[in-house]
């Protein structure tokens, strides 16, 4: 990874974590058998790119995410979001399967469901198809300060 990891970034900011490592997930299927955690306490972190650089997206992971919501949250035309590819994803420095809000990156906008502030002890992506990272939502939103949007369909 270029930069710092997520975890790093959770470590610089005094945020407390916990992660675990388990095997490669890129489906949900992968995360149901190799996770075997709630639901509700799961976020996705959608990666989309721009002309202008990055679109992450960070929601329940049983929403359905809503392209044009997303891209009205982020400020952009609808037509200039597409999903960020593995090529995209070496620049953020992250595997397909472990996507993470969390980045240094600098061009860069992150949106939030507007469910996630409230959401308590959340599992994201590590940056890594084979890491977790156990965070409480609220810490994790104070330090990424996103934009926080319905972004469901």
């Amino acid at each position: 990874m270029s930069g710092p990891t997520p975890a790093q970034i959770l470590e610089a900011a005094g945020v407390p974590f916990s992660s675990f490592t388990h095997a490669p997930i890129r489906t949900y299927e992968d995360i149901e058998r190799e996770l075997r955690l709630p639901a509700e306490q799961l976020l996705k972190t959608l990666a989309f790119r721009t002309d202008d650089g990055f679109v992450l997206v960070s929601m329940p992971m049983l929403l359905p995410a809503g392209y044009g919501k997303i891209a009205k949250a982020a400020g952009v035309s609808r037509s200039k979001l597409r999903r960020a590819g593995e090529d995209d994803l070496t620049v953020l420095g992250m595997a397909p399967g472990g996507i993470s809000p969390l980045t240094e990156l600098a061009d860069k906008t992150v949106v939030f469901h507007a469910t996630v502030p409230s959401m308590g002890k959340v599992y994201c992506g590590s940056g890594r198809d084979d890491e977790t990272i156990e965070v409480d939502a609220a810490s994790l939103v104070d330090l990424v300060r996103p934009v926080i949007a319905d972004v469901a369909s």
